[in-house]
């Protein structure tokens, strides 16, 4: 007989005061004054350089002034099935394309409407290692309808050499629509399935583009026993 077991995938980076390519500092701050003296109690200061620091979500307001912002994305896009595309094929230095995406859903039964999109590269932050998206690749996310994407890169930028790069063409794409994007996801490669259940919650603060976010993923696994 088998029956269905679920486990739990953090895919969060532990963000590390001090290190980081945006290194956040905290404090520690005096205890208040009410609080017995000798009592363990202690609060913190955080100092972050930009709020696009470790696992991040951008909202639409990243790019459009009428865009959500973090505490408006509705929290029914952040919460549900996702695609799992695999696309560590497409070697370093290289640029996905509609076809690579295409390729890389078909394990997944291809994107559908309302789909969370994870698009999965085992990015290892070696600036030598960075992929590209054609423009014609963010189009199929758009097109197909999915409502949040994520990855484990940096971005989702264009190629050198497509005048559209200045222009931040490929997030205008998906947050014209009314999608967000999770950028440096981490733990990509320890998902079985393609397809999971995705659990993506930003703190709520009012006016932000981007902020830390945590990640998880719950994926069914089959397991028999006799």
């Amino acid at each position: 007989m088998s029956c269905q077991q679920t486990r739990l995938v953090d895919l969060t980076h532990t963000i590390v005061p001090g290190e980081g390519a945006r290194p956040i500092r905290i404090e520690r701050v005096p205890a208040p004054e009410a609080v017995s003296e000798g009592l363990w109690y202690i609060m913190h200061r955080v100092e972050m350089p930009l709020n696009h620091v470790g696992t991040h979500i951008e909202a639409p307001y990243h790019v459009d002034p009428n865009g959500n912002d973090v505490s408006q994305i509705p929290l029914e896009q952040l919460c549900g099935t996702a695609a799992v595309l695999d696309l560590t094929s497409v070697p370093a230095g290289g640029v996905a394309t509609e076809d690579d995406l295409r390729r890389a859903a078909e394990p997944a039964g291809g994107l559908h409407p309302g789909d969370i999109a994870l698009l999965r590269f085992d990015y290892d932050y070696d600036a030598a290692h960075v992929r590209h998206f054609t423009a014609e690749a963010i189009g199929y996310l758009v097109s197909a309808g999915v409502k949040l994407v994520g990855t484990d890169l940096l971005g989702i930028e264009l190629p050198a050499g497509d005048a559209r790069l200045a222009e931040q063409y490929n997030h205008h794409q998906l947050m014209s629509a009314g999608i967000c994007l999770i950028e440096q996801l981490a733990h990509l490669n320890q998902l079985a399935r393609p397809r999971v259940t995705v659990y993506a919650l930003p703190v709520p603060i009012k006016g932000l583009d981007s902020f830390p976010l945590r990640v998880v993923a719950l994926e069914e696994r089959e397991e028999t026993r006799s």
